[in-house]
């Protein structure tokens, strides 16, 4: 008994050196990178509302070039009421770590357009008029629905070394078919905007002309169509997403991606295309 008394204390210490000691992991429990993203989804999730920030960049060949740039910014209200922002593309600009932040100068006005998405039943919708369908093609870049249809793929996840103790850094790597679905849906979708801002602009026309314009620009739609999907049947699509995640708040800080698209075109060369985002969250409610 007394020998028990005397290793009371010793054991009560010991706990407490497992618990507080760095490097002592047997009672502290260190999440997992599919823990860290689960507790982002779910945080980003419950919130009212949040503001970020983002660009988008196309690169072509591995050049070290960006095109067809472009900023936005986002603000959701409400929980499920999102409106984006774009603005104009800006010059080509040399490819560093990232999108030349200074390509798209703000002065004035923005020189871009708008749109609203409300979510419903886990779906994000367009709302725009009827006129401006092309508009619903921004979807793309919505980070919170990025995120959502991220948690539902298949998927590696991996904590990213160096980074720090105020956050975690985890890459994400979207298998291979699920990659390649995701860019032939977004294509699809977007091709059927295209269609339906072609027949807005036919239906602004009065007369004889209007149902050969409609003809013209029908074989046009379809055309690009029939090469989209002989293009992505054969294309190699590879997707990874880089999150930064709060480590106090569990909240992601910043979504990057890069989305890249290895096809051979209708001369039988190879080609290579890589879409580039990165998103940055602010002001959490």
């Amino acid at each position: 008994m007394l020998n028990r008394l005397y290793m009371l204390p010793l054991l009560l210490v010991l706990c407490f050196l497992l618990v507080t000691v760095p490097g002592c992991g047997m009672l502290k429990h260190d999440r997992t990178p599919e823990e860290v993203f689960s507790l982002a989804l779910s945080g980003i999730a419950g919130k009212e509302a949040l503001m970020f920030e983002g660009q988008v960049g196309l690169r072509r060949e591995n050049n070290g070039m960006f095109e067809n740039q472009f900023k936005f910014e986002g603000k959701l209200e409400d929980h499920d009421r999102l409106t984006l922002q774009t603005r104009l593309p800006g010059a080509v600009t040399a490819a560093g770590s990232g999108i030349n932040k200074n390509a798209v100068k703000n002065q004035g006005q923005p020189s871009g357009f708008s749109a609203t998405y409300e979510r419903k039943q886990g779906q994000w919708s367009a709302l725009t008029p009827q006129h401006e369908p092309l508009r619903g093609s921004l979807s793309r870049f919505n980070p919170i629905d990025q995120l959502e249809k991220i948690d539902s793929m298949k998927k590696t996840i991996q904590a990213e070394y160096g980074s720090g103790r105020q956050t975690r850094i985890l890459r994400i790597e979207i298998a291979p078919e699920e990659a390649k679905n995701w860019a032939a849906s977004q294509l699809s979708d977007e091709m059927s905007a295209i269609r339906a801002e072609y027949q807005n602009k036919a239906n602004r026309v009065k007369g004889a002309n209007k149902e050969k314009l409609e003809q013209e620009l029908y074989k046009v739609w379809q055309q690009g169509e029939d090469t989209m999907q002989q293009l992505i049947q054969k294309a190699q699509v590879q997707t990874v997403y880089h999150l930064t995640v709060d480590r106090k708040t569990s909240l992601p800080m910043r979504l990057s991606s890069e989305s890249q698209v290895k096809y051979t075109d209708n001369n039988s060369q190879s080609k290579v295309e890589a879409l580039v985002t990165d998103v940055n969250f602010k002001s959490y409610q």
